[in-house]
């Protein structure tokens, strides 16, 4: 393997990025997962993109032997895209990110994943901080939302399908975590940002408000669906504010 580190001294780490018409993005994050020794596998799961993103993937992983490309046929969102990631390793240690990440080291991507080899937390989320200030304000008022995180594998059993669909995951994922006892821990990612919906230059600003409006709806019914599920005192639920 690439990795550096024997699998008899340290956990098995696989990274998933799930992907959809990120040909602009996806080179970096590509170049900081190649330089993290870290990870053991590196799986990108491509959503049914239309432009050249396969492409790219498909390139970086003549390079590097620890990448695994998997295409889907049609586009079936981000939390099927994860799942199908999941599906294809059996490291006990997943790091999840964004394809369109900028200002990413692995210096980011090892502050995510040390609390979970030590098990100092079952589970990390990436916050940014001082990249960009309308990415920070979003992690401010909504961390549980974000897609870069550290987590044990086995989390994953618990989250549920449905609400998964869309953008919904980091949603299911959030709540199944609580509910299960999982022990969290906050990561600030310095310097990271990534490019909203309205100002990507490949969709345009009113497709991008469309794209976005249509995302925060998913969310909302994820979260609906979960704890309408787990949580019939809903009230009681939303009033405990630590995420």
């Amino acid at each position: 393997m690439f990795s550096q580190h024997s699998h008899q001294t340290k956990p098995l780490i696989a990274a998933i990025i799930p992907t959809y018409n990120e040909e602009i993005n996806v080179a970096g994050v590509l170049e900081v997962l190649h330089a993290t020794p870290l990870l053991d596998e590196i799986i990108l799961v491509d959503d049914g993109s239309s432009d050249g993103t396969v492409e790219i993937l498909r390139r970086a992983a003549l390079a590097d032997p620890r990448y695994r490309v998997i295409r889907h046929e049609k586009n079936s969102g981000k939390g099927q895209a994860i799942f199908t990631g999941w599906a294809a390793t059996c490291a006990p240690i997943l790091l999840l990110l964004d394809a369109d990440l900028k200002n990413l080291t692995p210096v980011h991507l090892q502050a995510l994943l040390d609390p979970i080899i030590n098990h100092r937390a079952d589970m990390t989320l990436g916050l940014f901080r001082g990249g960009h200030i309308s990415t920070t304000l979003s992690h401010r008022l909504t961390p549980f939302l974000t897609g870069q995180r550290g987590l044990r594998s086995e989390l994953l059993k618990y989250v549920s399908r449905e609400a998964s669909a869309g953008y919904g995951f980091e949603v299911a994922l959030t709540l199944a975590a609580r509910r299960k006892g999982y022990q969290k821990r906050v990561v600030p990612l310095y310097g990271v940002w990534h490019p909203s919906s309205e100002s990507r230059s490949e969709r345009g600003f009113w497709s991008g408000a469309i794209w976005k409006a249509r995302m925060y709806g998913e969310i909302i019914h994820a979260w609906w669906l979960v704890v309408r599920e787990r949580y019939p005192n809903a009230k009681s639920f939303f009033s405990n504010s630590d995420w």
